[in-house]
């Protein structure tokens, strides 16, 4: 909404007369829109922006304000509820606030001063409610995609993982009704980010399933530990960390219901990973995800149940920031200015890739690069959008 606009207010009532008073009353301050009981209520908010607050009477035919509100915070949370009602009834208004989290409890008749004072702050408390949740969409939207891109950097085949883990969970939670699935797609996103703390060369080879040391494998059991550490220090991501934490193992019997289903998909996805990586077709992967000891889910199956994930050889065209060590480059990379700088056949090392970037970062080469590659994941970029 902008400064000159004026604050959008929904009053809900089965009293015409009431409804053409308040009406009267507000218009001069706020756009008022007025709706015959609960259902019409319901079919106001449908049609158009949210409202900034719905101010709605506790008695009516039908659906009463309680079971209006409770509706109406489903629909449009970030609107600010009031309740206004003629009735000495404390039970109702205590299941009203329960179940619509109203922000104000106004008994009628309201002066017209007092009511007007109580919407102007329900407006105020709309607008910090937008902006809190526009900055931290911002800004933890840029705080992981920062986190990957040093993760693609120092471990770059710990990042490669993780990019297959975020398509294996995004494939999921397209189809699972969880609330805050943003967070599963930033605990995938982020899954590996402990692997920083770990060799490369230990990381590659425990993703190959190659043979590690028993100091390494405490290395690399750890690393989940060493991404809780960093992540929790981040605001609003406690619950991503504990999903992080608990990436390899079931979550503790208090963790919440959004932790213990998070971490327990990334979970079956590691497991379908680790057995394509072995060349496991997907339908065995998907048994052997059936009969997973700590058992997943029913609806995690299934939601997995259709996925595809190609794990053969082969080639593609590949973003600077994609570039993992170990693939080789089938076509020659050269500068806009024409100096060659990579030729075709050649294997990319870290260095490699470091230098790419940076050239690409000042726009001295383009992009896509023709690779050969031994494993695909379907992209490697993190995109989280919070509060989805």
């Amino acid at each position: 909404m902008s400064e000159t606009e004026l604050p959008r207010i929904l009053c809900v009532d089965d009293e015409p007369n009431l409804l053409a008073a308040l009406e009267r009353n507000l218009f001069d301050q706020f756009d008022v829109t007025t709706a015959n009981g609960g259902e019409a209520g319901l079919a106001a908010m449908a049609e158009g922006a949210p409202f900034d607050v719905i101010v709605s009477d506790m008695r009516m035919p039908g659906m009463d304000g309680a079971a209006f509100l409770a509706l109406a915070r489903e629909r449009a949370p970030d609107t600010v509820r009031i309740l206004l009602t003629g009735q000495a009834d404390a039970e109702s208004a205590i299941a009203a606030i329960n179940q619509g989290a109203i922000f104000r409890f106004l008994s009628k008749p309201c002066p017209t001063e007092e009511l007007v004072a109580t919407l102007q702050q329900a407006v105020e408390l709309h607008r910090r409610t937008l902006l809190e949740r526009e900055l931290l969409s911002t800004t933890l939207a840029s705080t992981i995609k920062m986190l990957s891109e040093v993760l693609s950097m120092v471990a770059p085949w710990a990042f490669q993982r993780s990019a297959m883990l975020q398509t294996c969970v995004r494939h999921a939670t397209q189809k699972l009704a969880w609330p805050n699935r943003w967070e599963v797609q930033a605990a995938a996103a982020l899954s590996h980010i402990g692997c920083v703390s770990v060799p490369g060369d230990v990381i590659q080879r425990d993703l190959a399933d190659g043979e590690l040391s028993d100091d390494e494998r405490k290395l690399v059991d750890a690393h989940p530990e060493v991404a809780h550490r960093l992540l929790t220090a981040i605001p609003r991501l406690e619950a991503v960390a504990e999903m992080v934490r608990y990436q390899a193992r079931p979550a503790p019997a208090d963790a919440s219901a959004d932790v213990a289903r998070g971490a327990q998909l990334l979970r079956a996805s590691q497991y379908l990973i680790r057995c394509l990586a072995r060349k496991q077709p997907m339908a065995q992967a998907i048994q052997g995800l059936k009969t997973l000891n700590p058992a997943v889910s029913y609806e995690i199956v299934e939601a997995l149940g259709d996925l595809r994930l190609s794990v053969d050889s082969g080639t593609r065209k590949a973003r600077v920031r994609e570039l993992i060590p170990g693939w080789r480059i089938e076509q020659d990379v050269v500068t806009k200015r024409g100096m060659m700088l990579l030729a075709q056949g050649s294997e990319l090392s870290v260095t490699a890739i470091v230098a790419l970037r940076n050239l690409h970062a000042t726009g001295a080469i383009s992009e896509p690069l023709l690779v050969s590659f031994g494993m695909e994941a379907g992209g490697g970029e993190a995109s989280v959008t919070v509060g989805t």
